[in-house]
């Protein structure tokens, strides 16, 4: 008798056991088929036209070498064999937060690293347009102009960018916004520094050293001028006001452009969320004065290009001035899709932000924006 029971033990269990793998399979199945239903049709991120411009802004997360840049506080981001330094020492042992302070003191940041980094990002970008690249990119969050020139080298040579272009701000961090497009530069760059106000002088301080906003102009097809604005305004760890004053500088450099008949682009991670939209009218009223608001007027089915706490923001934005025929060209308001690919997104469908310690290592804590223009006739 006991020896029956314990077969119907065994059985029982290998058939609960048979059960739960079947069940898993099919959630695991589930789960990877919504993933595939999540990502942005590769039809959607290609040009229907040889006239038409493709552009897209992206946040890259922490794109650093693998060398400390001097007046910088790029310590976290060095290889582990840097890091026994007195100076790094210090500085992460100074880290309050116990996660960045460990990440600081044991993130391994080396070429093996970076090359992956790399290769992520532009997966990325080769989504677009049918392997080539948008014509034209907004990147936040890069260390230097030599990292940002090594990712076109490396990895995206033989796509046309030829103009690649940051210029060093005040953020200690050293992360700013770049330039890269396949059309050649008109003029020189330049990086306009947010005149900051703030009546606390530490406060004053801090908001300073905030990242600027890039202004790169490039020679279109039709042999006509296009003036771009790559910022990346206060996260928002800073307070409200500091992102008004940096809306309503880019506002009036856009205005002042559009005076003298140029055409303007901004782009970039402002760090707006929708709540602090509706508060003070950042995107529907004072940029929406100087141009179209990307989620405004398309990506009607788009949730966002960040995701906290379960809620979705338009932190990255393209805003396009109302004068753009004065560039000969038009804007395709049906173009705008947030990027949605395997490699840069969960399975819950937000960014997989990248991660040297996990098999699969991500890209960026931001989904990128994409959009075209066409040149007219």
């Amino acid at each position: 008798m006991k020896k029956i029971q314990l077969k119907i033990k065994i059985l029982l269990s290998f058939v609960l056991t048979l059960l739960f793998v079947l069940v898993s399979c099919q959630s695991s199945d589930k789960d990877s088929q919504s993933n595939k239903n999540l990502i942005t049709p590769v039809s959607a991120l290609q040009k229907s036209d040889p006239t038409e411009i493709s552009i897209m802004t992206y946040n890259v997360e922490n794109l650093f070498d693998t060398t400390h840049d001097k007046d910088r506080e790029d310590f976290p981001n060095l290889p582990l064999a840097e890091k026994s330094k007195p100076e790094v020492i210090a500085f992460c042992s100074a880290i309050k937060s116990n996660y960045r302070r460990q990440e600081c003191e044991q993130l391994d940041w080396n070429e093996s690293v970076l090359k992956i980094k790399l290769q992520n990002v532009a997966a990325v970008i080769r989504t677009l347009d049918g392997g080539k690249g948008p014509d034209v990119l907004l990147v936040a969050e890069v260390e230097n102009e030599a990292i940002l020139k090594r990712l076109v080298t490396d990895q995206l040579a033989e796509l046309g960018y030829q103009t690649v272009i940051l210029r060093e701000g005040p953020d200690l961090r050293g992360i700013d916004p770049g330039f890269i497009s396949k059309f050649p530069l008109v003029g020189k760059p330049k990086l306009h520094l947010v005149p900051y106000t703030e009546a606390d002088p530490e406060k004053l301080k801090w908001a300073r050293r905030s990242r600027g906003i890039l202004e790169a102009t490039v020679k279109l097809p039709n042999k006509k001028s296009l003036t771009f604005l790559v910022g990346h305004f206060p996260s928002q760890s800073n307070p409200t006001e500091w992102r008004a004053q940096a809306v309503a500088f880019a506002k009036n450099l856009m205005a002042e452009k559009i005076k003298k008949g140029e055409a303007v682009v901004l782009g970039g991670d402002l760090n707006i969320t929708e709540r602090e939209n509706e508060s003070h009218g950042f995107f529907n009223k004072e940029l929406s004065e100087v141009g179209y608001v990307s989620h405004l007027i398309g990506c009607k089915h788009c949730l966002g290009t960040h995701s906290y706490k379960g809620g979705w923001d338009f932190l990255d934005v393209l805003i396009f001035s109302k004068n753009l025929k004065d560039a000969g060209v038009e804007l395709i308001t049906d173009s705008f899709q947030v990027v949605r690919t395997s490699e840069n997104m969960k399975r819950n469908g937000t960014p997989l932000s990248f991660d040297s310690t996990k098999k699969v290592m991500g890209v960026s804590d931001h989904f990128p924006l994409y959009s075209r223009l066409r040149l007219l006739k």
